[in-house]
């Protein structure tokens, strides 16, 4: 049965899963408790996004092997991807403390630390690795990472052109290069590295949505908003908070003081929503740059050009004819540009449901004020302006799931 667990790593290497399934389970029918064969269908289930059915694997395999390195390993990165930080770092150092001899569960470490926004401390942990083993290129790629937030950009490039060095066809390492330079506004360099990496793995989604961000990055306005995007990345939820509100309250202030200034920061503010889908419908004109966009991203740029020519269409017709239902629409179709950019801005599942609904049910109450102002000469009425305050509060929610995604 030994040659069925060879021939399942064989087959895992190759990314064929569902005949490594088959391998393990055929072994694992004779040997139940072999946490070999375990280990390697838990990562079967994990590469084939069977969060659920990983976890339930790692889960009872601790309960039979509590002091298994490996499989406090797995539980951390479970942990990692259902966004429970916390969690996973007490899983990883539980890991670390029965077997510290393991560079890449330092990198592990490393990596739940960057998504926490504690640059010093996943610095730390990366050259904890890098000591175990000086040629980690998930630590030496996790280094540049934390080094590059921390303002120390020079190394951080440095660190990366090292790990290519050693494995020139390394994907990761050209995507996370990729990155780096598009984040100091290099586009052009930004998408020869993004380039490299679809030519080593065409499947790498992240070097995909870079080469993406890359070319649009030739047009002026869309740099600054990466620029924009890359700075409030960086921040803390907290800090992210702040500045939103301090935005609000300028914007408040503004309105009252110097009527030009509010318009300029509203602008700004319903900018960054609708830059990326507007920018996609540019892109697609690129007979390259459309097969770069996903599946999400085709349709969000299709609904925002629908509202925008729905939008104009509708209000050149009201000034031309008059009639109130015509500038309802115009309006209905103008407000829902915001929620509609933003239908796939949450990563989880269960939170892309509640934008959906939401979005849903702001089209609906939209729908409503128009019909009514066809009816009864109103453009200004309640579901219109129940729609309004719908899109404000939107905007507060999508920030929030945002923030707790990080």
């Amino acid at each position: 049965m030994a040659v069925l667990l060879q021939r399942a790593r064989i087959l895992i290497h190759q990314g064929r899963y569902e005949d490594a399934f088959t391998a393990l389970r055929q072994h694992l029918s004779q040997y139940a408790h072999d946490t070999d064969a375990l280990f390697l269908l838990a990562i079967c289930y994990l590469e084939t996004n069977s969060i659920e059915e990983a976890s339930e694997v790692v889960a009872n395999t601790i309960g039979l092997a509590p002091y298994d390195d490996r499989f406090l390993y797995l539980q951390s990165k479970i942990f990692f991807l259902r966004k429970q930080y916390n969690d996973a770092i007490n899983a990883i150092a539980g890991a670390v403390a029965i077997n510290p001899q393991q560079s890449d569960y330092f990198g592990t470490w490393a990596q739940i630390l960057l998504f926490k926004k504690d640059y010093a401390g996943a610095l730390q942990k990366t050259e904890e690795g890098l000591a175990i083993n000086p040629e980690d290129e998930f630590c030496l790629n996790l280094r540049s990472n934390a080094l590059f937030n921390l303002g120390k950009k020079e190394a951080a490039f440095s660190h990366l052109h090292e790990a290519l060095e050693h494995n020139p066809e390394n994907a990761y390492t050209h995507a996370n290069l990729g990155w780096k330079w598009l984040e100091t506004g290099e586009h052009r360099k930004a998408l020869e590295h993004f380039r490299e990496a679809l030519k080593l793995d065409p499947n790498n989604d992240w070097a995909r949505n870079g080469m993406v961000q890359a070319m649009k990055a030739k047009y002026w306005l869309y740099r600054q908003f990466l620029n924009y995007a890359f700075f409030m990345g960086r921040q803390k939820a907290m800090t992210q908070w702040i500045i939103i509100i301090a935005v609000f309250v300028l914007t408040q202030i503004a309105s009252r003081v110097y009527f030009p200034v509010y318009v300029l920061l509203a602008l700004l503010a319903v900018s960054t929503w609708l830059i990326v889908p507007v920018s996609n419908l540019f892109l697609r004109l690129n007979p390259y740059g459309r097969y770069a966009l996903s599946a999400e991203q085709v349709q969000v740029s299709n609904a925002v050009g629908i509202l925008l020519s729905v939008a104009l269409l509708a209000g050149i017709t009201w000034w031309i004819t008059g009639i109130a239902g015509l500038l309802a629409l115009c309006i209905a179709a103008a407000v829902m540009l915001l929620p509609s950019s933003a239908l796939y801005v949450a990563r989880g599942r269960k939170s892309r449901r509640i934008v959906r609904w939401y979005v849903g049910s702001l089209a609906a109450i939209g729908l409503l004020g128009v019909i009514w102002a066809f009816m009864y000469g109103d453009p200004f009425n309640i579901f219109l302006t129940i729609m309004l305050i719908g899109v404000f509060l939107f905007q507060i929610l999508a920030n929030y799931m945002l923030s707790k995604e990080d």
